[in-house]
């Protein structure tokens, strides 16, 4: 298993050669389409180091500031290359305003450099993946750059044969697909931060908190971090049940809740049946 540090580290070497590479072909091959994939590729970089930073600071022990721990603290990454993006995104648009209705030149040294920087995101793709939680949004947009890169290797190309218009057009719809990108994004990172309940957990917790026998008469969970849930149940146990044998037995639930749905759970106990007076 890889270390997240060198993970991290093998994403940023990564991303960097293929940016490299795409912003030789949008510099010295005249591309608009590959200058959109290396301007994306730019921001992709920033992102990995953003990433990192917040990624850090998510696992560290909860302290006098963060009982609960700093997992939040790790949509910081996922925001931080939303507004990358979006930045990249405006430059992307004033770019190709200004250019509209103006002719260039394309090179085919374009095409070949896009090639050239198509390979490294893919295998950055594999990795980002691998790290799971916030690390699939940078997975999101790493997907992109590999579109994008296949997409202006066919324009480029046919921009330095055919017609400019190929490439520009090219650079356009490149454009589009980045900001859906960002809307899906958006619509993903919302719902992260939104304490989104698993129907899915909550039906496993009622079947551990039934299998002791515990009838259940509330359940509400949130998810912090990626497959990890914070709670609380209410629970009724026999009123004759002593106060050392009830806790005895909720320590022992949380501790099963724990280890098999990783979700820490706080249980409060009433009793089954109030003493009438």
């Amino acid at each position: 298993m890889v270390k997240p540090l060198k993970m991290f580290l093998y994403l940023l070497i990564l991303s960097s050669i293929g940016g490299f590479f795409k912003v030789l072909g949008g510099i010295v091959g005249g591309s608009k389409s590959v200058l959109v994939d290396a301007l994306t590729s730019i921001a992709n970089t920033v992102a990995i180091i953003m990433m990192y930073r917040f990624f850090n600071i998510s696992i560290e022990p909860p302290d006098e500031d963060h009982h609960y721990g700093h997992h939040k603290i790790g949509l910081g990454g996922p925001i931080s290359t939303l507004m990358l993006y979006s930045f990249v995104a405006g430059i992307i648009v004033i770019d190709l305003y200004e250019a509209f209705g103006r002719s260039y030149r394309v090179d085919l040294a374009a095409s070949l450099f896009a090639c050239a920087g198509l390979l490294p995101y893919g295998i950055a793709i594999a990795l980002s993946r691998r790290l799971g939680g916030t690390g699939i949004y940078y997975a999101r947009f790493t997907v992109v750059e590999i579109i994008e890169s296949a997409v202006t290797i066919a324009t480029a190309f046919a921009g330095a044969v055919i017609s400019y218009l190929i490439d520009f057009v090219g650079a356009i719809a490149l454009s589009g697909y980045l900001f859906i990108e960002l809307t899906k994004s958006f619509k993903e990172v919302l719902e992260y931060a939104s304490d989104v309940a698993s129907k899915d957990v909550v039906r496993d917790l009622r079947s551990i908190l039934g299998s002791y026998g515990i009838n259940v008469e509330r359940i509400r969970v949130r998810r912090i971090a990626e497959n990890l849930y914070q709670g609380d149940a209410i629970v009724k146990l026999p009123p004759n049940i002593s106060v050392e044998k009830a806790h005895q037995l909720i320590d022992k639930v949380e501790k099963d809740i724990k280890a098999k749905l990783n979700t820490e759970i706080v249980i409060h106990i009433e009793p089954e049946k109030r003493w009438q007076s």
